[in-house]
């Protein structure tokens, strides 16, 4: 567990697909709260299928031994950059803020120069003010 100041740091851990039905159970499962950021796409259900597919990566953030917060993502490789793109979010308080460095360091130890997300109006500034995230562009619809 990594440790910051003399305390416990919240730790990120990477769940195999083979695990995503016990970590669904273990609460990955408020994922589905977390589908309607990118426009809800996709529903918890369909959430949970790609992750055991390994279509995307489930991530859980550990406070000590208590699971606090669930992150899923998937690397793209686009013609000129190599992105970590956080697709769903679960991290009730600052859990997100406490693991940001180890997401960071996974992006780069996968060959990513970008870490990329959806993200709320409300989020979105927290984002850009906190992490210096920069708009790539903003993601519109209309329903026919």
């Amino acid at each position: 567990m990594p440790i910051l100041d003399g305390q416990l740091m919240k730790e990120l851990k990477h769940v195999p697909a083979q695990f995503v039905d016990q970590a669904w159970r273990d609460g990955a499962h408020n994922l589905a709260k977390a589908c309607e950021t990118s426009g809800g796409e996709v529903t918890g259900d369909q959430l949970k299928m790609m992750l055991a597919r390994g279509e995307r990566m489930l991530m859980c953030i550990l406070d000590g031994s208590t699971k606090s917060g669930w992150i899923v993502a998937r690397i793209d490789q686009l013609p000129n950059v190599r992105v970590l793109h956080v697709c769903e979010l679960y991290a009730p308080g600052s859990m997100f803020a406490e693991c940001w460095e180890q997401l960071r360091d996974f992006a780069r130890s996968n060959g990513c120069s970008e870490i990329r997300c959806a993200a709320k109006p409300t989020q979105a500034r927290l984002y850009r003010m906190r992490f210096k995230f920069e708009p790539v562009y903003e993601t519109l619809k209309v329903s026919l």
